[in-house]
């Protein structure tokens, strides 16, 4: 390819001491750059959707079990929330789940606010998608 993941894997190891949000249009996108931060020992959560985990794709998330995050799985309050969350400042979602209210109400823009966000595949993003609540941009 051209370097892409490589960059952002890149950024996000140089901002690694602040919260950085990297984000894609898809899963399978997010999935990519969560490889590339693994293989360079990047500390980072990957927060998925239950629905698509569960129903449809358990097997690509093995080689990260230690980084993932269910959506369902979410601790209710905020204390295990940072628990789960540990020392990471790097988090990996899609940009319809950074979208997701629930992400909000459980607090996780508290604990990793959005001041650092990586958009990749921008430009296959339809407009309409970036329907994030002004409240999670600090």
């Amino acid at each position: 390819g051209t370097g892409k993941t490589t960059t952002i894997t890149s950024a996000a190891e140089i901002w690694s001491n602040e919260p950085v949000w990297i984000i894609g249009n898809s899963n399978v996108t997010v999935k990519n750059i969560a490889e590339k931060l693994l293989q360079r020992n990047v500390d980072f959560k990957l927060i998925v959707s239950a629905e698509f985990y569960i129903e449809w794709h358990e097997h690509i998330y093995e080689s990260f079990q230690g980084q993932l995050i269910r959506t369902g799985q979410l601790p209710k309050d905020r204390v295990a929330l940072s628990q789960a969350i540990g020392s990471s400042t790097v988090i990996l979602s899609t940009l319809a789940l950074l979208s997701n209210p629930n992400l909000e109400s459980k607090g996780v823009f508290d604990i990793v606010p959005v001041r650092n966000l990586v958009v990749d595949e921008a430009s296959q993003i339809d407009i309409f998608d970036y329907m994030a609540g002004p409240d999670c941009f600090y």
